[in-house]
């Protein structure tokens, strides 16, 4: 059925419009769904975006400060003792579960103990109340110790159950579940995803209709993370016999999940190359029921709860992405052989390791140029990355969603490590290939390993562990789907809420739009004019001001009002057909690509307290690649130099980046080391 324009629902503008530019109905629906949900999650939200802002406006340079970390005592005292607690877990080997490749049993009673599920749960619901901006050295530290605790823990917190009971749950419900949540009683998940539906969760085939005084669920959710027998779990779900419009009928329930399977329930845990200890699994729902009480939230807003929740979840896998491009360094520089001290329950090693024995045409690897430029460029965009993940923290501890922040922090960490992978496993040669003998022998006989075995099992962290690095391009969702479709929604929304949408109406009604296109056309221009100017943007406020930090931040303010222009000068050349040129606004050279290197030069650069020289050559060299990424050419010579310049200090034990970064962190025996060959033939 053809309908007239004045038949639509007068608040669906943006229906309207993809319908007058050709889009089919599927593709409305789905597209107008996901538009509603994002704009309905950043009214839970207060402040502007300081990424837009910075693309559009005035920015202030402060706004992407992400401060230092402040733990209150008693949180600094659970983190503390929840570290050393997995640390002689995992030294003493009773840190996992073998045989049921999970963490042991008392290593999650221990953590519960010592309050470790509670840290970001408040005061008053039985936590430590941590603010969310003060867990990224936590998280990094959990991820050095093994990254499916990292996992479990950000799935708990920040995804699962306790970030969107605290946003959007009743008294009653925060009062039933939090204290449990925070004694570890209750491990939470978190269950967006299906079956064909995971990039656009606008289709959701999960459902639920209300009978009586409960609602009755059916459908599939796979796959999900720590969602456990016994546990709580968030349902994103469609609701069904509420009268709600098609697209805009999503739930969020509270679930208890049932202690073992049922006529109603049933569930199978999936077998992954990743997350080896943490239980994913698959679950069915039919006609089960659950109280009407467990619903979170208001009707129909649950699509836009979960992209709140998501919004501050994406800052973890972040800093978790960085810890690992560390670990990996740290497989190439290290020697394992040459511990420089017991440190109390934490190894220091000298360097020494595979890029100083390994020889290529009668010098070490490490001294070739291009691996030094590899390790430099690594060790660069791994410390942007962190700071990128702690200023999303902040923002969202500070009731601030900038979902464009989000997706670059997530983006550029989690791509900086799979190439810094796929780099490690090149340095490495033959070695990569082989087979995790020790890994392979715990996961086929589920049992600790001997001491004979430790010592004589070829270890490979790379190798087939590299699912453990790209899966982080996924999770969360795929970075082609957040950079090509995600990305160019939110860098525009604002500009197609107050200048598209108006025309648009305007002509779906027969009218000319004039003034709106006026107004459209004044905006451009100002913004155009003011892209020239070298002095966009506040640096007022900076905290620790120094002459090469100011000037380094006023050059990324700069480069961003320029991407802001290029917004603008597409969305005029393509007008209703811009969002069909996702190459120019997202991955791979586009405007998205650019803005993840401008924002990770000047997150970085503000995050330095003085002008430390090492430090320095860094936040130089991420100036100098966003440069290059704007103007749409390849790294300068002088760029390729700075990078292996950094990559020397990263090997130099004298250096601070090698002690701040790398000198702490675990690494394996090395079997290809000709010193210890005898070991294994």
């Amino acid at each position: 059925m053809n309908a007239s324009p004045q038949s639509e629902p007068s608040n669906d503008v943006v229906a309207l419009i993809l319908k007058q530019a050709g889009r089919s109905a599927a593709e409305v629906a789905s597209l107008a769904t996901l538009d509603e949900a994002d704009r309905s999650a950043e009214r839970q939200f207060s402040g502007e975006a300081p990424t837009l802002v910075s693309l559009f406006g005035s920015a202030s340079a402060a706004d992407f400060d992400a401060g230092r970390f402040s733990p209150s005592p008693k949180v600094a005292e659970t983190m503390a003792k929840s570290l050393e607690f997995l640390l002689k877990r995992k030294r003493a080997g009773t840190l996992l579960d073998h045989q049921r490749m999970l963490f042991h049993d008392d290593t999650i009673r221990g953590l519960a103990e010592l309050g470790f599920f509670g840290l970001a749960i408040p005061e008053t619901y039985g936590g430590s109340g941590a603010k969310l901006g003060d867990l990224g050295p936590l998280l990094r530290a959990l991820t050095f110790i093994h990254p499916d605790i990292a996992v479990m823990f950000e799935v708990h917190n920040f995804l699962g159950p306790a970030v969107p009971i605290l946003d959007f749950g009743s008294e009653e419900q925060k009062q039933n579940y939090l204290p449990k949540m925070a004694r570890g009683e209750l491990l939470g998940s978190f269950a967006l995803t299906e079956p064909g539906v995971g990039a656009d969760p606008s289709k959701l085939s999960l459902t639920a209709k209300r009978v009586g005084d409960d609602y009755v669920i059916s459908g599939v959710k796979w796959p999900i993370t720590n969602v456990i027998y016994g546990g709580v779990c968030i349902l994103v779900l469609k609701l069904e016999g509420e009268n709600l419009p098609p697209g805009r009928d999503s739930g969020m329930l509270i679930f208890e999940v049932p202690k073992a399977d049922s006529a109603t329930f049933k569930m199978v845990r999936n077998r992954l190359t990743a997350f080896d200890y943490l239980w994913n699994a698959r679950f069915r729902l039919s006609e089960h029921r659950v109280q009407a009480t467990q619903l979170l939230g208001p009707k129909g807003k649950g699509l836009a709860q979960a992209f709140s929740s998501l919004a501050k979840g994406r800052g973890g896998i972040c800093v978790n992405s960085a810890a690992k491009i560390f670990k990996l360094l740290a497989q190439l520089i290290l020697d394992p052989n040459q511990p420089i001290s017991d440190n109390g329950l934490q190894k220091r090693f000298a360097p020494g390791g595979w890029i100083s024995f390994r020889s290529t045409f009668g010098k070490p690897i490490g001294a070739s140029p291009r691996i030094r430029t590899w390790i430099g460029r690594a060790i660069c965009q791994a410390l942007a990355g962190r700071s990128l993940g702690d200023l999303c923290f902040r923002l969202g501890a500070n009731g601030v969603r900038d979902e464009t922040l989000g997706m670059v922090a997530k983006v550029y960490a989690t791509k900086t490590l799979l190439q810094s992978a796929i780099h490690t496993y090149q340095i490495l040669g033959g070695r990569s290939v082989h087979l995790d003998e020790r890994r392979a022998t715990v996961r086929e006989e589920h049992r600790e390993l001997n001491s004979n075995e430790q010592a004589n099992l070829i270890a490979n962290f790379v190798g087939e562990n590299m699912h453990e690095f790209t899966i982080c391009t996924v999770y969360e969702g795929p970075n082609p789907v957040l950079a090509d479709v995600g990305a160019p929604n939110a860098m525009t929304r604002m500009i197609r809420t107050q200048y598209l949408e108006p025309i648009g109406l305007a002509e779906v009604q027969g009218k000319s739009g004039l003034l709106a296109k006026a107004k459209f056309g004044w905006f451009i221009a100002t913004r155009v004019l003011g892209s020239l100017s070298p002095w966009v943007g506040s640096v007022a406020n900076v905290r620790n001001p120094f002459p090469e930090k100011i000037q380094l931040v006023r050059r990324a303010l700069s480069r961003n009002r320029v991407l802001g222009r290029d917004i603008l000068l597409i969305i005029a050349r393509y007008q209703k057909s811009f969002m069909d040129q996702s190459y120019l606004l997202g991955d791979e050279g586009g405007v998205f690509d650019k803005l993840c290197h401008s924002l990770a030069s000047m997150v970085f650069v503000l995050s330095l307290d003085k002008a430390e020289p090492e430090y320095l050559k860094v936040a130089t060299a991420l100036d100098l690649e966003a440069d290059a990424m704007i103007k749409g050419r390849h790294p300068s010579p002088q760029l390729q130099q700075l990078w292996a310049e950094i990559g020397d200090l990263a090997m130099n034990p004298q250096s601070r980046l090698f002690q701040d970064l790398i000198a702490d962190i675990e690494v394996d025996p090395i079997p290809l080391d000709p010193r210890l060959i005898d070991r294994y033939i």
